[in-house]
């Protein structure tokens, strides 16, 4: 139940995002492109009820994408969210779970470069690792992701993540159906 509202949501930020690249005007694109774009900043990660022992977790996200072309590249992205809790529902009393979940992933990035801000969205592949002290609960298996989000650029060096969205999928039992959400400051590098 939980899993297909966070998909209802992912779908219905995309479409805004597709709608606004449609509407905007050609005119504020960019000539030039950064050769690397280097982002860091803070992930959140919302537990599902697949997810036991894992609650609502919060972390950080670096990426790096090499850009072959103005609209095309190939990004690099890692996350960390940890939590520790102590309420784990019936049948678990007494019992403290910290958790850990990793996402290494890889894949294409598709952008639309305007002058003040840019869009991005990617498919990406990889694997998922979530850990325990529970025993029984940790494990790591193959992982997608789909999403995309929204730069605010600060001159040609800098810019401001407003969003990073993805829904991630995976067969990791800490992390089997979830939506990302990131945001941070992005280095751009070379032109």
């Amino acid at each position: 139940m939980c899993g297909s509202s966070n998909r209802t949501a992912v779908i219905h930020v995309l479409a805004a995002l597709l709608l606004l690249l449609v509407v905007m005007p050609p005119a504020f694109a960019q000539d030039s492109h950064p050769k690397a774009e280097f982002f860091g900043g803070f992930s959140y990660l919302p537990a599902g009820l697949a997810d036991f022992p894992r609650k609502d977790s919060y972390g950080f996200q670096i990426s790096l994408c090499g850009n072959i072309s103005r609209w095309f590249g190939v990004v690099a992205d890692l996350g960390g969210q940890y939590n520790k809790t102590s309420d784990l529902g019936p049948g678990w009393p007494g019992m403290t779970a910290s958790t850990s979940v990793y996402e290494y992933l890889v894949g294409p990035r598709f952008a639309v470069r305007r002058q003040g801000f840019n869009f991005f969205s990617h498919a990406l592949v990889g694997r998922a690792s979530g850990h325990t002290n529970i025993a029984g609960f940790s494990d790591s298996s193959f992982a997608f992701a789909g999403g995309g989000g929204l730069d605010v650029n600060f001159g040609d060096r800098f810019a401001l993540r407003l969003l990073q969205l993805d829904y991630i999928g995976s067969f990791a039992d800490v992390l089997e159906d979830n939506v990302r959400l990131g945001f941070g400051v992005v280095i751009k590098l070379g032109r």
